[in-house]
């Protein structure tokens, strides 16, 4: 029998299904279908063919033959019909009216079978299959515009994919009319007349160039874009160092070309304008910027060049160039270096880069404390150990080792003797920083009055937090939206290390202060203070001689000096605030500290400074606990009070005011209203404590005296030069103290509403946003008012109590107004986020609104979090009671945190104009990511999402080590290739795989 019956000769046909033509007709119809075939071939006269090629030439022209798609209904009826058992009458009729087959038009030459007869039932479909059809979910908008009418939900809107896809605020290009194209080269050629005719005007130039974007002659984009940049190259020839030509030429051409071409561009600029800080800065991020051209010996050689260049100064005297000083362009370099040696994790030679920096700028200075000792390191090679013998996978004890050796090997070796050997088997050569390695990216200053404005950048470098108010943060981080910003979270921290004031509401202080302090230690890196660490001791030790450091350079400057030691005192007291927030205060801490301290104020130059004994008593204020008694603190204010009483006549010292005023908000802060009114008496009147009972009594004498002062403060104002000195920005300013006691008294006399016309009237006339715009001093005064003012409306007890209801109100508009005009204020932002009393899209628009930077997102970050801890206390009354109880809050505060950082990415189709405004300054800030990654770390995202997460950000911060450790931590399975990336980018790796992996086995 063969295989294929149907195909082999020996096999019997099957039976015909229902036949009605007799057996002469069935031959008659195959011979006649199969004509001029071979006779051979015993497939062809197979009879199962027949069935097929049944011909019903013999049907009746009425006859209908039913469509092989009939219905459902008749299907299931005729299946009916043949399974059940009929009599043989019935059978017999069924047979007689059977349905003939449908005729086939077939022909011996088509070969196949072809349909030539459409069927007309596939033209027209009812209604799709359940899973086919996509689901439209209408989406509601963020704010609705009330100029727009309000259409309900039951409006549906025509999907518009284009407009989805390009952007909610991308208009569709209109056509334009021939008469608009007319109208617009007429307005081009006229403005080619006025540019011609007076290239002087800045005006004309760009209003060429938004004309040139219009695109009048209808050409491709590359054409319009070239158009562009030779008239702003023709702008520059006449506006030198404009800096808003000079954006609108780096944005043009980065938009149109490659990073490559556009590196060449600004090239070609610099050899007209080498003494351009938007140019240099735009070069580098070219290199350091872009994946495939990012590398650490490429940017570092492009640092060399601008700081050489720099340092030669104006050497072209046929040239006239608008920036005749370079220290300035060569401070803001040097940071941007040092930054990027941080970020790329070489420490060593960035502490060696400062040690220099120090070294050159003050003749016979020995930085010993920027230098490595061996018995500091020693703890390491035990953590080593415990983490080779833990059995951990050796990716887990790769990333482990490289954080223990990172927090430990930051330091560069001391310079080695001549019978030591650099090829020691124990010697990390990383390690061995040599003199020539750092010294073309550093130089002297060529104005020795720069020299505390260097000091203050590598103190920041650190990670000091030494920034608390918007101007000092323009004056020492300026233009971050060009070089992007610090990555360091401890920045954050500064807030708690200078208090703007001590009377503060305790449950908003306290719930934002473990906040952000949860918030430092989950985004902080190594090497760090922050006390969680190992290693932190170790870095602690350096930062603070560092600091002693930098007073002792400048030991003939004695208010540069002092400013060291003040950063010093708020450096401790910021390291107590962290261990008491953390629970690991101890009492050992508190005696090392507290000797230190003492040691430093027993010295010769620092004894007579009443603002250091402040900072005593600020230390040991800030060292109780709960309610435990503050005599400690009140003791040393005491001791100043008396001393300066017995060695001075009146109270006129601005350090010794703020000792007062500081003392006065403590004394409100524990509900000791009598006698922090006295103290603010004795400043009103400049008189020392204590008064009697006729001055004390006479308050409004007091208060009249005060307004004198203030005044006549007012007056020295007017002859002040408008630029500050550095020095100002951290001394005590007798204005703001005699306008502070003047305010806090009136408010303890229950006049508050006094307080705040006073402050309202010199914010709106004297210190006027639109006045203080050409005076960086009047800036700063009206920036130190608006936090004076948020201050005075929280006062606590009877004064609050005798304000309107519309209080909350006033301080809510007063902080719109300061954010707007002060983005990075710390105080502003920090009481922003504790606002809880506004729906959650208020406060989140202004910290979107907030031209902040990174400080804006994560202040955004710590008021959501702020609120899941208010909420977790409104439902179980403690925020201990209701860990784990509280799933939905946890998973809404985790979905809100996660749309913060999605609402600024590019994907998100409603974004608005300012969102991609400041996603332009936060795309180039590793922080944004890390942050963003570590909020999808849980179980409910996928190793997916946050790989094109990982993918997405290294491509924005190629040069960040930080971001590839967490992209190893969150999508382990990529450590391969990130191991890969990081040796092709010259990132600093303290230990490799293979390395360990010999350690572990022996």
């Amino acid at each position: 029998m063969s295989l294929f019956p149907a195909y082999g000769g020996a096999s019997k046909p099957p039976p015909a299904v229902k036949e009605t033509k007799t057996e002469e007709a069935t031959q008659a119809a195959a011979a006649a279908a199969f004509a001029g075939e071979s006779s051979t071939e015993g497939w062809k006269n197979n009879t199962s063919f027949a069935v097929g090629s049944q011909v019903t030439a013999d049907e009746e022209p009425g006859t209908h033959s039913s469509p092989p798609d009939s219905s459902s209904e008749e299907e299931e009826e005729s299946s009916r019909e043949s399974s059940s058992p009929r009599p043989p009458e019935q059978r017999g009729q069924r047979e007689q009216r059977e349905i003939p087959l449908r005729r086939l038009e077939f022909d011996a030459s088509d070969g196949f079978y072809v349909d030539k007869k459409n069927n007309p039932s596939y033209l027209t479909v009812k209604s799709l299959a359940r899973l086919s059809r996509p689901r439209y979910i209408p989406k509601l908008r963020r704010l609705r515009d009330a100029s727009q009418p309000f259409q309900g939900l039951g409006h549906h809107r025509k999907v518009d994919w284009k407009r989805c896809r390009y952007g909610r605020h991308v208009e569709r290009e209109s056509k334009v009319t021939p008469e608009e194209l007319d109208e617009v080269r007429t307005e081009l050629n006229e403005c080619r007349v006025l540019v011609a005719r007076e290239p002087q005007r800045l005006e004309h130039w760009m209003r060429q160039h938004q004309l040139l974007g219009r695109n009048p002659d209808r050409a491709n984009r590359l054409a319009v874009s070239e158009q562009q940049l030779h008239a702003l190259k023709l702008a520059l020839e006449q506006h030198t160092s404009n800096e808003e030509i000079l954006q609108l030429y780096i944005e043009t051409a980065s938009a149109t070309y490659p990073a490559s071409q556009v590196a060449l561009l600004i090239e070609q600029l610099l050899e007209r304008n080498p003494f351009e800080y938007t140019l240099w800065t735009a070069l580098i991020m070219a290199t350091q910027g872009t994946m495939a051209r990012c590398n650490a010996s490429d940017v570092l050689r492009i640092y060399e060049h601008s700081m050489r260049r720099m340092h030669l100064g104006h050497t072209d005297d046929g040239r006239r160039f608008d920036s005749l000083d370079t220290d300035p362009i060569m401070l803001k370099l040097f940071h941007n270096c040092a930054l990027f040696l941080r970020q790329m994790g070489h420490s060593n030679r960035m502490f060696a880069m400062l040690k220099m920096a120090l070294e050159l700028n003050v003749m016979g200075l020995e930085v010993d404390c920027l230098v490595a000792r061996a018995e500091r390191e020693r703890p390491l090679i035990d953590f080593e150990e415990v983490v080779l013998e833990s059995g951990m996978p050796l990716p887990e004890i790769w990333t482990r080792v490289e954080l223990l050796r990172q927090a430990y090997c930051y330091l560069p070796y001391p310079a080695l003797g001549a019978s030591s050997s650099a090829t020691d088997a124990n010697i990390d050569a990383e390690r061995l920083v040599f003199s020539a390695d750092v010294c073309s990216y550093v130089y002297p200053l060529k104005a020795p009055c720069n020299r505390l404005h260097l000091y203050l950048l590598i103190v920041q470098v650190t990670k000091v937090p030494v920034v608390r108010s918007h101007c000092l943060a323009e004056r020492l981080c300026a233009r971050i939206k060009q070089i992007g910003e610090s990555e360091a979270v401890e920045m954050l921290l500064a807030v708690l290390a200078d208090r703007h004031t001590y009377i503060a509401s305790a449950r908003h202080a306290g719930n934002f202060s473990l906040a952000l302090l949860n918030l430092a230690r989950e985004m902080s890196v190594t090497p760090s203070f922050m006390p969680h660490f190992l290693g932190s001791d170790l870095y602690e030790e350096t930062v603070c001689g560092l600091l002693l450091k930098c007073s002792e350079a400048l030991a003939h400057e004695e208010n540069s000096r002092r400013i060291f030691i003040l950063l010093w005192f708020r450096f401790k007291r910021l390291l107590l605030v962290i261990r008491k927030l953390t629970k690991k205060l101890s009492a050992e801490y508190l005696k090392e500290a507290r000797q230190r301290i003492r040691q430093l104020l027993r010295q010769e130059e620092n004894r007579q400074v009443a603002r250091f004994f402040t900072e005593l008593a600020m230390f040991e204020y800030e060292a109780l606990d709960g309610d435990s008694d503050p005599a400690p603190a009140f003791n040393v204010f005491r001791h100043v009070v008396d001393w300066q009483r017995s060695t001075a006549e009146r109270l006129a010292q601005p350090d010794l005011m703020h000792a007062y005023a500081t003392y006065a908000e403590m004394l409100i802060a524990r509900n000791q209203r009598q006698q922090a009114l006295q103290l603010l008496t004795c400043v009103c009147l400049q008189q020392h404590a204590p008064l009697s009972e006729q001055q004390a009594a006479d308050t409004a004498a007091a208060l009249q005296h005060s307004e004198g002062l203030v005044q006549a403060e007012l007056e020295l104002l007017d002859a002040a030069p408008p630029t500050m000195a550095l020095e100002e920005f951290f001394a005590a300013n007798k204005l703001l103290l005699g306008l502070r006691c003047h305010c806090l008294a009136l408010c303890l006399l229950g006049r508050p509403t006094e307080a705040d016309q006073l402050l309202h009237a010199l914010l709106k006339a004297r210190f006027g946003a639109g006045k203080v715009l050409g005076s960086e001093r009047h800036r700063f005064l009206r920036e130190q008012l608006l936090e004076l003012h948020m201050v005075v409306l929280q006062v606590p007890g009877a004064a609050a109590s005798s304000r309107s209801s519309g209080s909350s109100r006033q301080l809510v508009q007063l902080l719109e107004r300061g954010l707007e005009e002060f983005p990075r204020n710390m105080a502003l932002l920090g009481r922003w986020a504790t606002v809880d009393k506004l729906p959650w899209y208020k406060q989140r628009a202004r910290f979107i609104r907030t031209k902040g930077g990174i400080l804006s997102v994560l202040h955004l970050v710590l008021a959501a979090r702020c609120r899941y801890v208010l909420s977790l206390e409104q439902q179980s009354g403690g925020v201990e009671a209701a860990v784990g109880q509280h799933i939905p809050f946890q998973l809404a505060a985790r979905n809100r945190v996660i749309h913060v950082f999605e609402t600024f990415l590019p994907t998100n189709v409603q974004r608005s104009e300012t969102e991609a405004e400041q996603y332009q300054i936060l795309r180039r800030n590793s922080l944004y990511w890390r942050c963003y990654l570590r909020c999808l770390s849980d179980k409910y995202t996928s190793f997916d999402r946050s790989k094109e997460v990982l993918l997405t950000a290294l491509d924005e911060c190629p040069w960040d080590k930080a971001l590839y450790m967490d992209g190893a931590m969150y999508v382990p399975q990529e450590l391969g290739h990130l191991q890969d990336v990081m040796i092709e980018k010259q990132l600093r790796i303290y230990a490799m795989i293979e390395e360990l992996d010999i350690l572990r086995d022996s």
